[in-house]
Parts: C-alpha cells; sequence; structure tokens
C-alpha cells in the first residue's frame, strides 16, 4: 500500500492475501480476504490477478480473471465496495488520477452474433474467422469517482501488464500475442 503498512497477495484460492507490515517487515500471519464468487461454469471462485491501491490506501482493486470484472474492496476489511464488467480475462489493473485502467487478455465481451471461441472455464472470447485466434486485447478505462466505464480501448492481443508514466499522463499496455505495447 502507499502507506507501506500493507502488502497484498493474490493468489488462485480464490482470496487476497494482506500482511501488515511494521519497519520493512511483514508484522503479521495473513489476513484472507474473500473474494465474490466469479459465477462462472465449472468453477465458483475467483481468480485474483492484478491489484492496486488507491493513493489514500483505503481502496484495493482487483482484476477478476475469470468473472471479467474489476472488483473495488475496502483495502483493510476486504468488503466489496463497487464492481465493474470489465473485459474476458482481465488481468492487469494500474490507477493514475481518478481512473483505473484494466487490461483483458481476450478483449471486450462478445456481442451475440460475433464469431467466438472457448477462452477457459465457461468463457468465449472474439475470434479472428481464418485463424481463429483472439482477435485483441483491451483496456478498459473506469471513472472511478462516478463509477462509470468511460472507454473500452482496443490493443493488440493479449493485453496484460500495464504501467502508468511518471507523470500519471500515459498508460501503457504490453501485448504479448504480437510482443508489441500500446
Amino acid at each position: 500500500s502507499p502507506d507501506g503498512r500493507r502488502l497484498y497477495l493474490s493468489n488462485t484460492a480464490g482470496n487476497v492475501w494482506m500482511f501488515e507490515v511494521s519497519d520493512g517487515r511483514i508484522a503479521s500471519p495473513p489476513t484472507v480476504l474473500p473474494l465474490p464468487d466469479a459465477r462462472a461454469p465449472n468453477r465458483k471462485r475467483e481468480i485474483p490477478t492484478g491489484l492496486a491501491v488507491s493513493a489514500d490506501s483505503k481502496r484495493l482493486y482487483v482484476a477478476g480473471n475469470l468473472g471479467g470484472r474489476l472488483y473495488e474492496l475496502d483495502a483493510l476489511t476486504g468488503r466489496l465496495l463497487r464492481k465493474w464488467e470489465t473485459g474476458v480475462a482481465p488481468f492487469d489493473v494500474v490507477l493514475t488520477g481518478s481512473k483505473a485502467y484494466v487490461s483483458n487478455l481476450g478483449g471486450r465481451f462478445p456481442q451475440p452474433g460475433e464469431l467466438t471461441a472457448p477462452a477457459g472455464k465457461g468463457t468465449t472470447v472474439l475470434v479472428d474467422p481464418i485463424q481463429a485466434l483472439p482477435l485483441a486485447g483491451s483496456v478498459t478505462v473506469i471513472d472511478l469517482a462516478s463509477g462509470k466505464i468511460t472507454s473500452q480501448l482496443t490493443t493488440g492481443p493479449h493485453t496484460s501488464a500495464l504501467a502508468v508514466s511518471p507523470d500519471g499522463h500515459y498508460v501503457v499496455a504490453s501485448n504479448t500475442g504480437d510482443d508489441t505495447l500500446t
């Protein structure tokens, strides 16, 4: 956390572990912060991936990979505050200003009638008609002040890691499907 008092760890058990930090050392056993169920076929528990903590250290943002959501939790108790539908297989989340940026490995959610293929446990992904490979990744932009999704930016395939420039004006997305940056 920005205040240096907590350390968070996501894991595939469907929760986030929070450790108290004191004098630069872990000072407690983990507190388990559960996530909402993914409500996905064949798997109930969410898979948390990217984590980000608000500048005031009060909110924890968790990319829910299986459920296609970004969760906003109370950073101390883990209580669910808000959630957003982001895209297929969210991977990372970064914060800058009053916005959250979420990378989606499989891009935006498909619309009825679009060409799709299976993507993991009960999810589908948009694919190109020739090779049946994922069409593109995406970055979902959420205005945290209003609580609304403001943009769904198309990127290269398998958009994964995100980084914010030191001045906070740019967000860069790594597209692992074609070794490019957006």
